[in-house]
């Protein structure tokens, strides 16, 4: 599960305990960027951020941090991780790749983004009664290899698209930055020890 994590907060970790339980899974590894492709540069640096997303999934041993994409540096291509780890656990197992609805979206603008399915399958997260209207790429690209059940992502290595809906947190990233710059509580958006690391820092 990839993000910019600046911060890393409860919403984000709430998806991913609820991936877990829903499914199954033994773990989930979140995979903070160095430096996103379509978004702007980080207000903090990508040590920081691997460092509060470290402290965030303390408390649950289920969740783990991937730290290939700030030891990289440069652009952050998901295309270029999937081959790596795929490159790391073998040809058969299978690796599922979490993302939101408007990632999803954006998918084409990704580089080399047909390719991702060739190396996991794409789970992503949608909200509650949204049906949004898919470019022809895209609603190509679910024909395609959309699953006929959220257990097939676990037979094959690869190769498979599900939708899972999920009641987001009403939190975001921007939300926390803003409330942090004017000095106001952040407290409970986030884990407590993200919390005092922002605050220690002075981050934001």
């Amino acid at each position: 599960m990839g993000g910019t994590f600046d911060p890393v907060h409860n919403g984000h970790l709430r998806t991913a305990v609820e991936i877990l339980d829903r499914f199954h899974y033994s773990s989930l590894k979140l995979v903070p960027c160095f430096q996103p492709v379509h978004k702007g540069r980080p207000s903090v640096t990508p040590e920081q951020r691997l460092e509060i997303t470290r402290l965030a999934i303390s408390s649950d041993v289920r969740l783990g941090v991937d730290t290939r994409e700030i030891q990289r540096e440069g652009p952050s291509y998901s295309i270029d991780t999937l081959r790596y780890i795929r490159a790391e656990i073998g040809a058969s197992e299978p690796l599922i790749m979490v993302l939101g609805m408007d990632s999803f979206l954006s998918l084409p603008t990704w580089h080399d983004w047909q390719a991702l399915i060739q190396y996991a399958h794409l789970l992503v997260v949608s909200r509650p009664g949204w049906e949004p209207d898919l470019i022809s790429e895209l609603s190509a690209f679910c024909e395609n290899y959309r699953a006929g059940s959220p257990h097939e992502l676990q037979c094959a290595p690869s190769g498979r698209v599900w939708f899972e809906t999920l009641t987001p947190l009403g939190i975001s990233s921007s939300m926390i930055r803003a409330l942090a710059r004017k000095n106001e509580a952040i407290a409970y958006l986030l884990p407590e020890p993200v919390q005092h690391y922002i605050e220690q820092h002075q981050l934001y």
